[in-house]
């Protein structure tokens, strides 16, 4: 009897701990709430939650079913690459890559270089500046002779974690996402075997690519389209993000965020709902939503994901992007739809964009906006909060 008792004794326990923790977590939400007042969020009452590493924290608001990773410094280039970089069929390859220097340099002087164009106008730097966050400012891409594409450079700083590359995801691997721009006709204009040839006839690329990869087989030429595009993968997973006062706060500096900025944290974790989306060391789930930005029907249409994957589950949903250094990489949204922060923000307060309108009888392509997208019911100065901290992230 004692022993067939054992296992109900075991799950009352199990019960009664994880009881004890919901009272917990809302005893701490609790205290939080209390830290409102009717003037507003008072700061110093807020401090105390976040005074400790994030693993003290008081738990975000997230919606059932999502996946969230509690945030973190971004893992520097120099720490083992298997440990950081996406597990997709690339992965083995690219961490090799990684760890190899005179690859990683390689990739970098490729990056920089307009003649992987055709015309030799521009190159991957023209559209991803260091100086914004791996972007180029501008609303739509613009390639070689000043063709614009329809969407906004991607910025570059999650693409090493991200299972799938562009805004759609079609990119299954880091190395595919890289020659992806020089055969668009809209941003390169360039054919592999094109560019291939170019370097070869440029002086330092066959003893550059030679140092990098050694001989290649068969006596073949030592550069070839499988190696740029390595090289380039290698470079742009090293990219990180500018540390900033976020970073500081992060290692336990407690007052490296000022009273605006921690009541904006604050509320990016939990009435803003930021959180379900924008978790983790680089501020993103990595994966695709959507948030009512498609324009169905409408002049300026895109419909993500699914015109990659032709699934009606994909109907108008883009890569989440990662938020690191985010007040540099403006105009903001696949688009480029919003110039302002503020004026985004504002957008999420509002519930973001509309579904279209119904029809009879229903229509099978409408995209439908995600369920965890809903108005927010911030205050005029709770969205300068927020604005106050993504300034800062």
């Amino acid at each position: 009897m004692a022993a067939s008792r054992l296992p109900l004794l075991i799950l009352g326990a199990a019960l009664a701990l994880a009881a004890s923790a919901s009272h917990a977590d809302a005893d701490a939400q609790d205290d939080q709430t209390a830290c409102r007042t009717s003037t507003g969020w008072n700061a110093a009452c807020l401090r105390p939650h976040y005074a400790g590493p994030p693993s003290t924290w008081p738990a975000p608001t997230i919606d059932p079913g999502m996946d969230w990773r509690e945030w973190g410094p971004a893992p520097p280039a120099s720490s083992p690459p298997l440990a950081w970089t996406a597990a997709n069929a690339g992965q083995a390859e690219l961490a090799a890559d990684v760890a190899r220097p005179a690859v990683v340099t390689l990739g970098q002087m490729l990056f920089f270089d307009t003649r992987l164009s055709r015309k030799g106008q521009v190159s991957c730097a023209s559209c991803h500046l260091p100086q914004r966050a791996f972007t180029d400012g501008l609303a739509l891409a613009v390639g070689e002779d000043k063709l614009m594409g329809r969407r906004r450079s991607t910025p570059l700083y999650a693409a090493p974690f991200a299972p799938r590359l562009f805004w759609d995801g079609r990119a299954a691997s880091l190395k595919e996402q890289v020659l992806g721009p020089i055969h668009d006709p809209r941003e390169m204009n360039h054919d592999a075997d094109g560019a291939v040839a170019r370097l070869l006839a440029a002086a330092p690329y066959p003893a550059q690519f030679l140092q990098a990869f050694g001989a290649a087989p068969a006596a073949r030429p030592p550069v070839d389209a499988d190696r740029l595009a390595r090289a380039l993968a290698a470079y742009v997973a090293t990219l990180r993000p500018e540390p900033t006062r976020f970073d500081t706060f992060l290692d336990g500096q407690s007052d490296a965020l000022d009273d605006a900025e921690l009541i904006g944290m604050h509320l990016f974790r939990t009435q803003a709902r930021c959180m379900n989306c924008h978790s983790g060391a680089m501020l993103t789930d990595h994966q695709f939503h959507n948030i009512g930005l498609s324009f169905y029907g409408r002049r300026n249409q895109d419909l993500g994901r699914y015109e990659a994957t032709r699934d009606p589950a994909d109907l108008g949903k883009f890569r989440t992007p990662s938020l690191r250094n985010v007040s540099r990489a403006g105009p903001w949204m696949h688009n480029g739809l919003f110039p302002d922060l503020k004026g985004l923000l504002r957008m999420y307060n509002a519930g973001m964009g509309r579904d279209p309108e119904p029809s009879d009888p229903p229509d099978p392509y409408a995209p439908r906006k995600s369920e965890h997208i809903r108005p927010l019911a911030l205050s005029a100065d709770e969205i300068d909060a927020l604005l106050a901290f993504m300034r800062v992230l």
